[in-house]
Order: C-alpha cells, then structure tokens, then sequence
C-alpha cells in the first residue's frame, strides 16, 4: 500500500451502509466516459449534451466529471478505492457465475455457493447474511437493520429469514405518514421502466433516506440497479447518466450523515457492485461465466475509524466474499461466529 493505514485507537463506528451498484463497470468507475464504447452505440455521439458534459483528455478528468462529489470530495477527504489494474490493484469475485444472485449472496454472506446458486430465480436463500448476522449480534428491532433496493430479488436475497428486518425491493409500498414519500410509493407503480423486475432507482434512494431520517437504522443496505438495467439495453448514454445521478445521491446521503447526530461521525460505509462486464464493444453490456473479466470488479471504503485516502496501489488482491467480514470489523465484531468458511475482513484498511 501506499498510504499509511490505521484503526483509530477508539473506535468510533456505530452504524454501518452498504452501497451496491449493479454491474458498473471498472473501466467507468476509473476512467469515465469510454469514447470506443460511446461511438459504438451512437454514430454522432460527440454531439450529444453527455459527451460534451462528460468528455475529458485524461481518464482522472473523465471520472471527476461523471462522478465529482465521488472522486473530488469522499476519495479526498474521506476514503480509499481498491480495484484500479493499472494501479496493480485487484477487487475479483470468488464466484465463478459472474452474475447478480451468486454475487449478492456471496457479498452477504461472505462465501460463493456456486454448487448451490446458480440462477437469478433462486428461491430463498439457504444462508444467513450480514444483516442477519448483525441484527442478532447487536439485539436491533425490525426497523434497525434495512434493505432498500431496486431489484425485487433482494427479497430472496437478504436473509434466510424473511420477515425479521425491513426489505423494500422491487416494485413494493413504502408505509410513510410523509405526503412527498406516500406520493412517491405510488407513483413508483406509474413509471415503469423497459425491464420487469425492478423499479428505478430514485425511488429505492427516496424510500431509503425517508427510512433513516424516521428509524436511524444502525445497520443499512441500498441497492441501485440502474448501471446494470442501461447496460443490458446497450444504452450507453443512459448508463453514463445513471452513474452521475448515482453521485448526487451519494453526496445527498452523505449530507444527511454528516448532519444527523446519530450519523456524524460514527457511521462507516463499503461502496461496490456484484460482478463485472465485458471491456470491448463486442460485451461491454454483457457478464457471466462466459465473459472474459467479469471477475474484476472495484470496492471503496469510507470510515472514522480508518485513515487510508485515495486509490490503492501495488496492493494484495481483495475480494467480494471479505465484504460482511469487514463490516463486522467496523464495528468491532467478528463474523466468522456466524460462518467461519467466510471471507476475513480487509486488513490493508485495519492495519496498524
């Protein structure tokens, strides 16, 4: 590593969020805006209002342009992204399916269970998670520990154990006494997308921030599905619109956290998706098993308790299955109580 790493000698986390977005990509994620790509799907793509707001001669520009408050004022300020190859840093998936289920259930759980998920129609899942995990370990009532994201298969996705913590996935009513957030649980069955399946993200977000304002919950997970919807419809343009809309909604969660009393200051994030794509025009959209590095995906990291800032360098590979460990280090926990097959926690962020 380049950058010296240390847990504060108090630990300060209290709260933890995960953040996943669907299957974006390494190369947009570092380099911004792909013109090879951009062109492939629009001839007259440099006409566009996105290439001229999103263009740039390096990729440090392109990205800081698609994604400012992400790369200008958290990665500054406040963390560190692991995942950059040409930094000779590595993020990789220990499933071999390179798809959402598998990925999501091994960032959960912290194990692949190739032999056993293998399908995004996988009923239940069979295994515990992270948020079960933490729901029990720190005695949290149902409205303490959420899940609020687009994909309706987070409903199977989350837990072993339906029904002990609030999941809001899909296409489902959020109950709020709030008119602007009732408002939206309607209107959210009155904006269908192109896809079945899942709802758009502004209403997963909405939702998501109406639940921590009212509960405070300590323990919270948000899953934003569009990179990975736009993508598959071979909308490039969409996707780079997507990923800027993202940042706004990071930088307006990371307001309310830097506000709220019960947040300041004691809340640690990870930031990262469930598989990779393709990097050539031919499978850009594309991922699973049969689509050359969608393996390599990228994971960032922002907490009171940890000093490291900026992109990680000439690191150790880390990996999605080390995800609900790490998050129990946060906290001062230890996983491996629940499932000792999973991944450890990420030491490179503990490291004295």
């Amino acid at each position: 590593m380049t950058a010296v790493t240390a847990i504060s000698a108090q630990q300060q986390t209290k709260n933890v969020i995960l953040i996943t977005l669907d299957g974006a990509r390494t190369q947009e994620i570092f380099g911004g805006l792909d013109e090879e790509i951009f062109r492939s799907t629009n001839k007259s793509f440099q006409k566009t209002a996105t290439y001229k707001r999103f263009s740039a001669a390096t990729a440090k520009e392109r990205r800081e342009k698609l994604m400012p408050f992400f790369w200008k004022t958290l990665l500054v300020s406040y963390g560190s992204i692991a995942g950059d190859r040409e930094l000779n840093s590595s993020v990789q998936t220990t499933n071999k399916l390179f798809f959402s289920y598998p990925g999501y259930s091994e960032m959960l759980t912290g194990q692949a269970h190739d032999d056993v998920i293998k399908s995004n129609s996988h009923p239940q899942n069979p295994y515990p998670s992270v948020l079960d995990f933490l729901q029990k370990k720190l005695k949290l009532d149902k409205d303490q520990v959420a899940d609020f994201s687009s994909w309706d298969a987070f409903e199977r996705i989350s837990t072993n154990s339906p029904g002990k913590f609030v999941i809001n996935a899909g296409y489902m009513a959020y109950d709020s006494t709030d008119k602007e957030i009732a408002g939206l649980s309607r209107a959210q069955f009155e904006t269908l997308p192109a896809w079945n399946g899942a709802r758009f993200d502004y209403y997963t977000f909405r939702f998501a921030l109406a639940h921590m304002r009212k509960f405070h919950p300590r323990v919270i997970h948000i899953g934003f599905d569009e990179t990975d919807d736009w993508a598959h419809e071979k909308n490039y343009e969409r996707l780079l619109q997507t990923l800027n809309m993202t940042d706004g909604f990071l930088k307006e969660l990371w307001e309310l956290v830097q506000t709220d009393p019960t947040y300041k200051g004691r809340t640690s994030f990870i930031i990262t998706t469930d598989h990779g794509r393709g990097k050539t025009i031919a499978d850009w959209h594309d991922h699973g098993a049969d689509v050359a590095e969608a393996q390599n995906i990228w994971m960032a990291f922002f907490s009171p308790d940890v000093k490291l800032r900026g992109e990680w360098k000439d690191a150790e590979t880390i990996y999605l299955n080390q995800v609900p460990a790490t998050l129990c280090r946060y906290l001062n926990l230890d996983y491996s109580d629940q499932n000792p097959k999973a991944g450890k926690p990420i030491e490179q962020l503990f490291a004295e």
